[in-house]
């Protein structure tokens, strides 16, 4: 029963995992599932992308990914920690927490001192795990907050 996280790339995952971005946010950001798993297919890592999933006895149940770019109104920033997303009935179980800190180790890793994020609606668990609010954005038409997360 231990928590996996590797590279969505590197499992069977990758058209369940892209399904799963792609009705998110994807396809509003005007993606074909099929970018969203060429997309996922090439996010291997260890630097930027690098697309994760975290898996238990052979099952997805969340990813996020360690990206170049994240927020259109906001090029200047890089990189970022973007689409933390867990399926519904595992949420609560610690999951993307884990997945946050892997992203924050493959950041570490590669020198990063900074990792930027943006949520229209999930400030408090970021906050709680050590991210700070760097001001507020738009996102495809809807506020969001904009974090960061210094690393020594």
């Amino acid at each position: 029963m231990t928590l996996l996280i590797r590279p969505v790339a590197e499992t069977p995952h990758v058209p369940t995992i892209a399904a799963w971005l792609h009705a998110q946010w994807w396809a509003a950001g005007g993606y074909s599932l099929a970018q969203t798993e060429s997309f996922l297919r090439q996010a291997t890592g260890p630097a930027a992308p690098c697309a994760l999933v975290a898996e238990r006895d052979g099952l997805p149940l969340g990813t996020a990914t360690f990206d170049t770019d994240d927020l259109p109104a906001r090029p200047d920033l890089s990189p970022w920690l973007a689409s933390v997303l867990v399926a519904p009935e595992a949420r609560r179980q610690g999951i993307a927490t884990a997945l946050v800190a892997a992203v924050e180790e493959l950041a570490i890793a590669q020198g990063v001192r900074r990792l930027w994020l943006f949520t229209p609606d999930q400030a408090p668990f970021y906050a709680a795990r050590g991210w700070v609010r760097s001001g507020a954005e738009e996102y495809r038409g809807s506020p969001v907050v904009l974090m960061h997360r210094d690393f020594p």
